[in-house]
């Protein structure tokens, strides 16, 4: 029996109470509220936090950009305004720099991660390395 109760209380299951120290329904109602587990009576928001849910706000989402072998590695698609963390695994510097002028244009070095805000106007941006005009991408932004 020892070893049930051990496995109880190690998944968080085993349940101990006193007689006379119940809580009443407002004390469980105000400790449910107070629960920082989702799942254990957090409020709905928190679980939703938790599970890294943004309510849409998909800015907040990590969005990674990589440089390998001459070639950039783009997401699918960002949000409007997300911030883009660039890491170049190559062993010299590279840009990304927009083709449009003015849109963004940061410097890399080798080995380095730099980070720039995606545009905030959703749409398609061509992109490419200024000292490498072969390497070349698109930015989706939606």
């Amino acid at each position: 029996m020892s070893t049930t109760l051990a496995v109880l209380a190690a998944t968080g299951l085993l349940l101990v109470g006193c007689q006379g120290d119940e809580p009443t329904d407002d004390q469980g109602a105000e400790e449910e509220a107070d629960s920082p587990r989702p799942g254990y009576g957090a409020p709905r928001e928190a679980e939703e936090e938790a599970d890294g849910a943004d309510d849409g706000d998909s800015a907040a989402t990590p969005v990674h950009l990589t440089i390998t072998d001459h070639e950039f590695d783009v997401p699918d698609t960002v949000a409007p305004g997300a911030e883009i963390t660039v890491t170049n695994h190559d062993g010299e510097a590279h840009t990304v720099t927009s083709d449009e002028s003015g849109i963004f244009d940061v410097a890399v070095g080798a080995g380095e991660t730099v980070t720039f805000a995606a545009p905030e106007e959703p749409g398609d941006y061509s992109l490419h390395c200024t000292p490498h005009p072969s390497m070349t991408a698109t930015l989706v932004v939606e």
